[in-house]
């Protein structure tokens, strides 16, 4: 898929897509809690640490399960999160990357999600939802450096180029048909359309700094916005086993995107950045009239992206080549568990958490990943839904990601051939999450 496919669409979103970034809340930052990805993008998920395949009770679960959509009401939920991501790198013996601790700024950003769902008879159901993702965004200032310099850069900064770090931004706009073929069997297929807007900066360009590793020195950093359209599906079912027990799982394919031509000479393939396939599967379980126990694991296929999954270590294929580096991150696991909890007939509370294995960064792709530490490995979460009356609920969700981190030696290609450079990434993150739900018809079905 390139962009020659897509002109007069491209044109469009090169005026007016900064708009729909900007409507859906992604103009400042990008997300990443689970590699790339949220761990959740509705309220109700994020408050159970993005479990809940196999429970489906409002219109968000169209990004989890559509499958599951069906018996949930006429609905429209809307909500915004603060996302508080904080980074940083520390490096020793290296050239090239400055020596010393240095934090990325850029530390809150506002998203809002927005979904509706509609029931077309007490078989099917249509949903349709917008909701933003993301995953390498980092800012580093101009700082004076510790180490020398290379004649004819700017001597500051992070890697000798001044200013520096990425901006990677996503929406994605799905629409969903869920349907029972029969009274405990549904499926669900959710089409996706996705936008991403990208750029680096102070990488070095034109054959100075890294960009003197690249097939295209000069669309290697510093050639501002580029966008890039493509899309997917994902698919789902659902299983109610018993009055108690229930099973769910989806499989989002991978979103074949359009190339980031001006950034060619940056990802392989002459920048192509496609966006990882991932699949869910879960149980939920009934214990008592008031609580609900649901287990989830989730698989993100980092590797099947050249481009993210691909190791950094230099092979002599340069960047932006077929064979070129890439972040090299691993495919990752996992293991959500939920518990919801009906307090009063119009109170449900919620808690999760989440662990991820093995580190998205391994040891020796450190170096790359300063311009996305994607290295969060728990995720404590919680929130719940009051019911105001039979047709408004306020929903509430916080997540805690402590601090994690990953170390390794520099390859000598990126350290002026020099052996013993070593670094460290460092990320912990908050969120804070708020939304509304109406109920159409009678009113809401997740209270008494």
């Amino acid at each position: 898929m390139t962009k020659k496919r897509f002109p007069a669409l491209r044109a469009t979103i090169g005026k007016g897509g900064l708009t729909l970034l900007c409507l859906a809340g992604l103009a400042g930052g990008a997300w990443a809690t689970e590699g790339m990805f949220q761990h959740a993008y509705g309220l109700r998920h994020k408050a159970l640490a993005g479990a809940g395949a196999a429970s489906i009770e409002d219109a968000t679960g169209i990004s989890i399960n559509p499958a599951g959509l069906v018996e949930v009401g006429d609905q429209f939920n809307m909500g915004v999160s603060i996302f508080m991501p904080f980074r940083q790198y520390t490096a020793r013996g290296t050239t090239m990357i400055d020596t010393g601790t240095h934090k990325s700024t850029g530390n809150v950003w506002p998203a809002p999600t927005l979904a509706y769902v509609r029931q077309l008879d007490e078989k099917s159901a249509i949903a349709f939802s917008i909701f933003g993702n993301g995953g390498m965004n980092t800012t580093y200032k101009a700082f004076a450096r510790t180490n020398p310099c290379p004649p004819g850069s700017p001597g500051t900064g992070a890697f000798c180029f001044g200013k520096a770090g990425v901006d990677l931004m996503q929406m994605f706009i799905s629409a969903a048909y869920a349907r029972k073929l029969s009274d405990d069997f549904a499926i669900g297929i959710a089409p996706i359309f996705a936008i991403q807007r990208f750029k680096a900066y102070g990488l070095g360009n034109g054959g100075a700094g890294f960009s003197g590793m690249s097939a295209y020195p000069n669309h290697f950093s510093n050639r501002g916005y580029d966008w890039s359209v493509g899309g997917g599906a994902r698919f789902g079912i659902m299983w109610r086993i018993s009055d108690t027990f229930s099973f769910g799982a989806s499989y989002q394919t991978k979103m074949w995107m359009s190339k980031l031509d001006k950034y060619k000479g940056l990802f392989a393939e002459q920048g192509n950045l496609d966006i990882p396939a991932n699949l869910q599967v879960g149980v939920a379980w009934r214990a008592t009239d008031s609580l609900k126990i649901m287990l989830d694991y989730r698989r993100i296929f980092n590797d099947g992206v050249k481009a993210i999954g691909r190791s950094s270590v230099f092979s002599g294929a340069p960047f932006g080549s077929d064979d070129g580096p890439g972040f090299g991150w691993r495919d990752t696991n996992t293991i959500k568990v939920g518990l919801e909890f009906q307090a009063s007939n119009d109170l449900i509370l919620r808690a999760g958490y989440a662990y991820i294995w093995p580190n998205p960064v391994p040891s020796s792709d450190t170096a790359i990943n300063i311009i996305s530490p994607g290295v969060i490995r728990h995720e404590f979460t919680g929130g719940g839904t009051w019911r105001y009356n039979a047709h408004h609920d306020i929903d509430f969700a916080f997540m805690i990601a402590p601090k994690s981190k990953q170390e390794g030696v520099v390859p000598p290609i990126y350290n002026g051939g020099a052996s013993g450079g070593w670094t460290k990434l460092s990320m912990y993150q908050f969120e804070v999450s708020i939304g509304w739900t109406y109920n159409f018809g009678n009113g809401s079905t997740r209270a008494r």
